[in-house]
C-alpha cells in the first residue's frame, strides 16, 4: 500500500491463462513502465474458465518465478482468485493499491462475467474493497494490446482507485479501440448447443443467439470501440453513465 511521502504505488497482476501467458506480460511491463512497483503472483498452469472458485481446506503451493520479464513475480498452484486472495491476506509483506487481471486471450463480455477466471479475479478484489481492472481481448497482437494497456491505464488506475468496490471490466476488440465507451454487460444472447463427439463425449457448443443490445459491451467490440463496464460487486450491475468515456483516452 501506497505510504506517505511515496510517489508509486503497489500494483497486483494476475489472469487466469497462466503465468507464462504473453497477456499477463504485456500487463505488467506497462505497468511497471509508469513507474509503480508491480508484482505478478499468477497460476502456474491455465485456469480459464474457473470463475470465482477457491481451494478449500489445503495449503497453497506458492513459488519465486525467475522467467520472463518480471521484476517480482510468484506463481500460485491453484486459482485466480486464490491469488487475490493470497495478496489481500498480506502474504507477499505488503498490501496492494491496485490489483489488475489479465490480458485475457479472448473477451470476456456478457455472461462471460460469471465464467472468466480473469474477471473473478477482479471480483474478489472488489469485495476486499480493493481497487481493480479485469483486461480482456479479441486480439492478442502484442504491439496491439501494449498499446491500448499504455493508453487505457494510467486514467483508469485513478478511476478504479477512486472506486473501490467496483470493478471494471476492459475489453479490446479485433481492431481500432482507439475509442472507447461505458458499456452495460450484455444480457445473454448465446446459446448452448450439444454435439456427440464419441459415444461417451458431449461437446457444448456456444453460439451467438438473438440480438445484441445498444450501449452492451458486445455491440461496443462489434463498433470497434474499447468498452469500459463498471461493475458493483454487491448487485453485479454496471454504474455510472453511458457517456464516451474521453477521460480514458
Amino acid at each position: 500500500m501506497q505510504e506517505e511521502g511515496e510517489d508509486y504505488l503497489t500494483i497486483f497482476v494476475t489472469n487466469d491463462d497462466g503465468i507464462l501467458a504473453p497477456g499477463i506480460e504485456i500487463l505488467a511491463l506497462v505497468a511497471q513502465s509508469l513507474g509503480d512497483r508491480v508484482i505478478v503472483v499468477a497460476p502456474k498452469t491455465n485456469q480459464s474458465g474457473k470463475s470465482q472458485s477457491i481451494s478449500l481446506c489445503q495449503p497453497l503451493t506458492v513459488n519465486h518465478h525467475d522467467e520472463g520479464s518480471f521484476t517480482e513475480a510468484y506463481s500460485v498452484l491453484g486459482t485466480p482468485t486464490d491469488c487475490v486472495r493470497l495478496i489481500c491476506a498480506g502474504a507477499f509483506g505488503v498490501q496492494p493499491d491496485l490489483i489488475l487481471s489479465g490480458v485475457n486471450d479472448g473477451a470476456n463480455v456478457g455472461s462471460d462475467l460469471y465464467l472468466s477466471g480473469t474477471v473473478g479475479a477482479a471480483r474478489e478484489a472488489a469485495l476486499h474493497n480493493v481497487p481493480s481492472i479485469a483486461w480482456s481481448t479479441e486480439n492478442m497482437g502484442t504491439q496491439f494490446v501494449a498499446s491500448l494497456v499504455k493508453q487505457y491505464l494510467p486514467s483508469l488506475k485513478a478511476i478504479a482507485i477512486a472506486n473501490p468496490g467496483i470493478f471494471y471490466n476492459i475489453n479490446f476488440p479485433k481492431s481500432g479501440g482507439e475509442h472507447s465507451a461505458f458499456t452495460e454487460p450484455s444480457a445473454p444472447c448465446f446459446a448452448d448447443r450439444a454435439v456427440r463427439v464419441f459415444e461417451d463425449q458431449i461437446l457444448v457448443l456456444r453460439e451467438l443467439s438473438g440480438e445484441i443490445p445498444q450501449g452492451s459491451d458486445m455491440a461496443c467490440l462489434m463498433a470497434h470501440m474499447t468498452s469500459v463496464s463498471p461493475v458493483e460487486v454487491t448487485t453485479q450491475r454496471r454504474i455510472g453513465n453511458r457517456r464516451t468515456v474521453s477521460m480514458v483516452r
